[in-house]
């Protein structure tokens, strides 16, 4: 995909948006010409996603409200509101909310392309087709192997 970016503005809630996995696009690559893929992420209290790693695609995690523990291999990050993390692809991590009250995060990821990774999943929940079986095909196909 050629880089060819056009300005874009997106208005507060809107993006497709995925309640099952509490995931809403903001900038997708055709709008990024391919550059990154913006979206938010919820996460309810001591709730997360378990240890996975993403060969395509960089990540960027911006904590809108609450904080976030980032556990790797060996150790864990916290960040909290208004802070930062970087998660270089290849490398495992497990996103997790420690905290009771609800996480929301601003995520990117480098270069676009992860999009499609939840369209396909949604599009499989709303046929009701999507089962672990599923799910672990449609990672594999975008990069993402689930390490537990």
């Amino acid at each position: 995909m050629s880089f060819n970016p056009q300005p874009v503005a997106i208005p507060p809630g809107s993006g497709r948006q995925f309640e099952f996995m509490g995931v809403t696009h903001k900038l997708t690559q055709p709008q990024t010409g391919g550059a990154f893929y913006l979206f938010e992420a919820e996460f309810e209290a001591e709730t997360g996603n378990s240890l996975h790693v993403h060969r395509y695609e960089d990540e960027v995690v911006y904590v809108l409200q609450g904080g976030i523990e980032i556990r790797l291999d060996s150790r864990k990050l916290q960040v909290g509101a208004g802070g930062a993390a970087h998660l270089p692809k290849n490398i495992p991590h497990a996103l997790y909310n420690p905290l009771k009250t609800p996480l929301k995060i601003l995520a990117m990821a480098v270069p676009g392309g992860m999009e499609n990774f939840f369209d396909e999943l949604g599009t499989a929940n709303e046929n009701g087709t999507l089962d672990d079986a599923l799910h672990k095909i449609i990672s594999k196909k975008y990069g993402i192997e689930w390490l537990e």
